[in-house]
């Protein structure tokens, strides 16, 4: 398991509760033997915690299960239709709101588009509305999570600047969301969202003890989990690999710095650089359906297209070079719109690691794109929310019908 370890006290403490709910959550269902071998609490402590926790209506048996030794065995999961999360991503140009549970499964979703000259506080009025029906019609909500973009100064609530979008500034997310409902909302940077995303939901070794999760989409950013938990910095804003420079003599970041990786290898980078080499490539859509389209000629063996995609591939890798430097990874996942070409880009962003890494390095990090059916981000909003629920399960029961 993740880091999921138990200890025997006989107070019922929350991170018992918390370890057995974490497990069910990853394995949907376990018999108390198991529980008790991965927990390494005995079976008396498994028995009176899991009853707890049923009588919560955190979890249910599920009948029988074939145990250890070919005996019978009754089998546990989670009442995860009974706990769910709001997820809410606020990008540039579109938010998403989305209902799921706390095993990840997605129930609906919308998106909205809004244009950059739109008043915050507009963007932020409806995103309040489409929140508060859902939580009208849907009683078992438990929290609610949201990922924005960065850097995002988590202890002050507001984004240090955001490219493109310099009238956020001065929105306190916090300030904005901390009364506004009757549930807690949890707001998180949206490539550490995205890395919760990959840890909780992904498809990943569960001896993964360091993954990141590069976000390759309008903004460049990564998160960081060690050992199942965020790596955040003073502030909350580790991972802002998209503001370091690979070219400290190149164009002036709206951050102030030069040549910053942002600048070669986003998704405005890619449109950018195709425009410049196609000058009739002008498309008014939004940053995802314009890659797909320079995605698309690049398949379709677009010379111009090959070149641009080429590109940023290698800006791309050069960017895995620096995180293995900085965190030597087990798994880096790529993610966010950029990534939807990860079929042209991932060879050349494992020769360039290949060429700039040291082979010791090099070949025990795993690097590929991510594989999540949902966007990353949203889902990284949910996995922010359940991440927080399943370290404090009997709290969030308050919140739930049973």
């Amino acid at each position: 398991m993740r880091g999921v370890t138990g200890s025997n006290n006989s107070d019922l403490s929350e991170m018992n509760r918390s370890a057995i709910v974490k497990i069910l959550q990853q394995q949907e269902v376990c018999s108390r033997a198991d529980i008790a071998k991965q927990t390494g609490l005995t079976q008396a402590a498994v028995t009176k915690i899991t009853a707890t926790l049923m009588d919560m209506g955190i979890i249910a048996e599920v009948g029988s299960m074939k145990g250890s030794g070919n005996r019978r065995s009754i089998g546990l999961r989670l009442n995860a239709d009974k706990h769910q999360i709001i997820g809410v991503k606020f990008a540039r140009q579109i938010f998403a709101v989305g209902v799921f549970d706390i095993s990840g499964k997605l129930y609906t979703k919308t998106e909205t588009e809004y244009s950059l000259d739109d008043d915050s506080k507009n963007v932020l009025s409806e995103m309040k509305k489409q929140i508060d029906k859902i939580l009208e019609e849907n009683e078992n909500v438990v929290a609610i999570g949201l990922a924005v973009p960065g850097p995002y100064l988590r202890n002050e609530g507001r984004i240090a600047y955001v490219t493109q979008m310099p009238t956020w500034h001065d929105v306190n997310f916090i300030d904005e969301f901390k009364n506004e409902f009757d549930k807690p909302v949890f707001i998180e940077h949206d490539a550490n969202a995205g890395a919760l995303a990959e840890w909780w939901f992904g498809e990943h070794d569960k001896q993964t003890h360091t993954l990141v999760y590069l976000l390759v989409g309008e903004g460049v950013g990564a998160g960081i989990i060690q050992n199942g938990n965020l790596m955040l910095g003073t502030q909350g804003a580790a991972g802002e690999i998209g503001h370091v420079s690979v070219n400290v003599h190149g164009e002036r970041c709206e951050c102030g710095n030069y040549g910053c990786l942002e600048l070669y290898c986003s998704a405005s980078a890619l449109i950018k650089k195709i425009h410049e080499s196609v000058p009739e490539f002008l498309d008014s859509q939004k940053s995802e359906n314009a890659c797909n389209r320079i995605f698309e000629m690049a398949r379709n063996g677009d010379r111009k297209a090959l070149e641009a995609v080429n590109d940023i591939a290698q800006y791309i890798g050069f960017g895995c070079v620096m995180l293995m430097s900085a965190y030597n990874p087990d798994v880096i996942t790529i993610g966010d719109i950029v990534a939807q070409g990860g079929d042209l880009l991932l060879p050349i962003i494992k020769d360039v690691v290949k060429e700039r890494a040291p082979s010791e390095i090099y070949e025990r990090v795993q690097i590929e794109i991510s594989t999540l059916k949902v966007d990353p981000t949203l889902y990284g909003a949910v996995a922010t929310a359940t991440d927080r629920v399943l370290r404090l399960p009997s709290v969030f029961a308050a919140y739930s019908t049973k």
